[in-house]
């Protein structure tokens, strides 16, 4: 989660920062440890008998002796589960860091240490993250200061002994864990002390949190203009005719003498069309409050052409640019999806676009869903092209420049199944994330404005 840096520039260590109480504190443990402090933490049971005998001193030992030294090992390694409070657990780790070119807008140096993405690999097949990275990313220095320490130990690496607490399994990546950075201590490869910095303390709760991820989802609701996720169809209907969306069209289909026709169609604020849905089938309704062309189908929507008198109409309403169809425009557009109940069709997810002004960066975005820390955060990459991005415009340039860079804000509980419209679907190693139940995108590269993606789901 994005917080502002509180930062404690002492050249030696301190204990000002806050630890769990009983704190129980272990420098630089080793992969045997992290295995047994990880299976502590997931309440999982292994076969430590089948441990001990990889033991060197079960391997060494004779027949006659075996089977004393296999119950030694047994009981020490039962012995270290027990001492093992992840609660309350404090790690120290030396890890070698380099520091980048001086950012005077950041008052210091990026450290090469926490760059986005950076982990550790802990345990067997895992992976540690910072929690709180980007708070601890600068090594600060006034201009000054800065020069003197360059002059000093020029480009060479440093060490960064970091201090670790509140480790937990990560709610974002798939067997991935997360650690809150407290403190790093600066020095010299020779062991001489250069800076302290003290992080915030970690954070109470957490972004999956019921009633934090209620208030997100009403945050987003709310800008987007959506009826709330478990509203009935006819809810929803009674909210478009009092809302500004100027074209609502439905996927769901009543018969006719030799076809189909749309159930439901409010075009220029009127509604044209209107029929009950079959009561077993699932549909879909899309949002537009700008009056225009919407372009044609693309592939992965479904195709209403002939049917709307638009020429057809780009139903996953994010247009190739993510631009809601509607260049020029700041505007808003957004995908419902109804599911059959017994009590009739309920709004069980949504996604769209909300077009925010340029100069918004991804915390300010989040700090109108319900402030950065209701979130978990992590820098993503989606299929759409840069240029289309870029321009927001109609022309279509995909396939030639794949790769927009985004911050994944995520809350709410994780879900087995993918959202409905899963933005992550075309990215490489979108496996390795988990589905949760809010999700928004902060995309980055557009001109003039700031598309912001977002996918609600019960």
């Amino acid at each position: 989660m994005i917080r502002t840096l509180a930062l404690s520039a002492a050249l030696a260590a301190s204990t000002s920062f806050a630890t769990p109480s009983f704190a129980e504190t272990y420098d630089n443990p080793d992969r045997a440890w992290w295995t047994r402090f990880l299976e502590t933490l997931n309440g999982s049971t292994p076969d430590l008998e089948a441990e001990a005998r990889q033991d060197p001193r079960y391997l060494g030992s004779d027949e006659f002796t075996r089977t004393e030294v296999l119950a030694e090992i047994i009981a020490e390694m039962e012995a270290a589960r027990q001492e093992i409070d992840p609660a309350t657990t404090v790690v120290t780790l030396p890890m070698r860091a380099s520091l980048g070119d001086y950012d005077a807008t950041s008052g210091g140096f990026p450290v090469s240490t926490f760059r986005s993405g950076s982990y550790l690999q802990v345990g067997v097949g895992s992976s540690l993250y910072f929690a709180n990275a980007d708070d601890v990313r600068i090594y600060p220095a006034a201009l000054d200061d800065a020069k003197a320490l360059r002059a000093r130990i020029g480009t060479q690496d440093i060490i960064a002994r970091l201090t670790l607490i509140d480790i937990r399994p990560s709610t974002s990546r798939r067997n991935a864990y997360e650690a809150h950075v407290a403190r790093v201590d600066y020095e010299t490869t020779g062991g001489v002390p250069l800076l302290t910095v003290e992080a915030d303390p970690a954070a109470t709760g957490g972004a999956d949190d019921a009633a934090g991820a209620e208030a997100v989802e009403a945050g987003i609701i709310a800008a987007a203009g959506l009826p709330p996720l478990g509203s009935s169809w006819e809810a929803a209907m009674e909210q478009f005719r009092g809302s500004d969306y100027f074209y609502v069209v439905s996927n769901a289909q009543y018969d006719l003498p030799g076809g189909s026709a749309p159930v439901y169609v409010r075009k220029d604020g009127a509604i044209t069309t209107l029929m009950e849905p079959r009561p077993t089938d699932a549909f879909t309704v899309y949002l537009q409050p700008v009056e225009g062309d919407w372009g044609i189908d693309r592939g992965r929507s479904f195709s209403v052409i002939g049917l709307t008198g638009q020429d057809g109409l780009d139903t996953t309403g994010l247009g190739p640019g993510l631009n809601c169809g509607t260049p020029g425009v700041l505007d808003r557009c957004a995908m419902l999806r109804f599911e059959p109940s017994d009590t009739g069709h309920v709004l069980t997810s949504a996604w769209g676009v909300l077009e925010m002004p340029g100069d918004l960066t991804a915390e300010g975005v989040l700090s109108r869903f319900g402030g950065p820390s209701a979130f978990d955060t992590s820098d993503t990459v989606l299929a759409y092209d840069t240029r289309d991005i870029a321009a927001g415009d109609r022309t279509v340039h995909r396939g030639s420049s794949l790769g927009v860079r985004a911050t994944l804000a995520t809350a709410g509980a994780a879900r087995d199944e993918p959202p409905r419209y899963d933005p992550l679907e075309m990215t490489s190693g979108a496996r390795d994330r988990i589905r949760r139940a809010v999700e928004v995108y902060a995309v980055e590269g557009a001109e003039g404005r700031t598309p912001v993606l977002y996918t609600l789901s019960r």
